[in-house]
């Protein structure tokens, strides 16, 4: 749509966010073969975004008056410890529901 316009894709300062939506322990995973036990281990010690969203919810107040599509404009994923943060400055965020 942009490049059909003629809008300049480089001046373009969002970032964007893919949020999955899955079932409840239905996530997406990726493994090696003869790893699988260890990758399943792995990823239910782990949240997702969406989980890690209903976590966000049920400590944060602020957090109850944003969508789950709304949330990277507030908070930022943190993906090494998959939890949402408070955005320290106004984040600028494409969001995109899967």
């Amino acid at each position: 749509m942009w490049r059909v316009n003629e809008f300049s894709l480089s001046e373009k300062s969002h970032a964007i966010m893919r949020l999955a939506v899955h079932l409840p322990n239905q996530q997406q995973i990726v493994f090696q073969s003869c790893q699988e036990v260890a990758a399943v281990t792995r990823v239910s010690m782990r949240h997702t975004a969406l989980t890690a969203w209903f976590l966000l919810n049920q400590h944060d107040v602020e957090a109850h008056n944003c969508n789950y599509a709304d949330i990277p404009q507030y908070y930022v994923f943190d993906k090494s410890q998959t939890l949402w943060k408070k955005r320290q400055r106004g984040g600028q965020q494409i969001n995109g529901l899967d």
